[in-house]
């Protein structure tokens, strides 16, 4: 058996879904690739890591590698009453690792998809989408939101996705079909667990208790205004960019990218200033791809390093991504790389 499941790409609404707002993501045509047949145990291949490593399903312990993935799912499959078997196979794909581009959440969909399909779990997408999670957040121990799991496992080709991470109702909205996303990777690693992503989610979370609100959907700008500096700069963004995630749904309802292109180059700078969450390099891509005749440009993901997305028209797409990357590369040491991706449907 073989299973696709793409990588995803945050349109607009970052730093929002921990705090139940209003995110865009949309799955693209990057992929991680398992295939493998039903086992006794857990044995895989990384073509990536260029290594074979296995565990009895009874000896679910985090051995800091790539496998702790894939025992995360075992883990959350097992405590929810799910009583799977094994998988003997590879993994591969084109999905770059460390790129901003959710490799982890990508994986472990595909161990879900696989295990689901295999062992007749009749799992629904959100089911596996929670799950999936819960390996993340309580067995790797990634304190991430639910938007890397959903948009990978709802993903609609043409289409991004409107969700409400607190409601978990979604929308798909049409994606233009002669515009590209222009995915950028600056060769700087970021590590989502790290203490300053960690740090930003406390802070937001304790604004919120301090307003007394539920979700940062609830908070009006004047509210935050009463909050301690930090609080207010952190949340004041955040309250922003859900009112981006609106305004960007209107617009390309509409069908107007040239408004959808301001409002995420607005989002970068925003977030770059208020949230401290960009970098030199993410900064110097959104510069160039704006000069060079994108509608728009911000960083993508959790920021610290990464990937930086631009809305760029499909003829011109590769030959922008070639020309960014010839100045970025003559500015910085880093072996960076950029991809021309479209929206893509979800793991299968």
């Amino acid at each position: 058996m073989r299973v696709l499941s793409p990588g995803r790409v945050n349109l607009i609404g970052e730093h929002t879904d921990y705090t139940f707002g209003y995110v865009m993501p949309m799955a693209v045509n990057l992929y991680t690739v398992i295939e493998g047949e039903k086992a006794g145990d857990v044995k895989l291949y990384s073509e990536h890591f260029n290594e074979e490593k296995a565990f009895s399903l009874n000896e679910l312990v985090r051995e800091g590698s790539w496998m702790d993935y894939v025992k995360g799912v075992y883990w959350a499959l097992f405590e929810e009453g799910y009583k799977p078997g094994g998988i003997h196979g590879r993994v591969g794909g084109n999905l770059p690792l460390g790129a901003g581009l959710s490799s982890s959440a990508s994986f472990e969909l595909a161990v879900v998809a696989f295990l689901n399909k295999a062992y007749n779990l009749n799992l629904s997408r959100l089911e596996m989408v929670l799950l999936a999670k819960k390996a993340e957040n309580e067995f790797v121990g990634v304190p991430c939101g639910i938007l890397d799991q959903f948009s990978i496992a709802f993903g609609k080709k043409g289409h991004v996705i409107f969700l409400d991470t607190d409601t978990l109702e979604y929308e798909y909205i049409p994606f233009p079909e002669d515009v590209s996303v222009l995915v950028f990777y600056t060769g700087v690693k970021r590590e989502l667990a790290s203490s300053a992503y960690a740090e930003r989610k406390e802070v937001a979370e304790e604004a919120l208790r301090l307003l007394g609100k539920r979700t940062s959907k609830e908070v009006s700008e004047e509210e935050v205004s009463r909050l301690p500096a930090l609080y207010a700069r952190y949340l004041g963004y955040i309250v922003r960019e859900n009112r981006r995630v609106l305004e960007v749904r209107d617009a390309l309802k509409e069908g107007d990218i040239t408004t959808v292109g301001e409002i995420l180059t607005r989002a970068h700078w925003d977030i770059a200033k208020n949230y401290g969450v960009s970098s030199d390099e993410l900064d110097f891509f959104v510069r160039k791809a704006n000069e060079l005749g994108a509608y728009g440009a911000r960083l993508t993901g959790a920021g610290f390093g990464g990937s930086a997305i631009a809305l760029v028209d499909r003829e011109r797409a590769e030959e922008l991504g070639r020309a960014i990357l010839g100045e970025y590369q003559r500015a910085f040491p880093w072996r960076a790389e950029y991809f021309v991706v479209e929206p893509s449907d979800g793991v299968e």
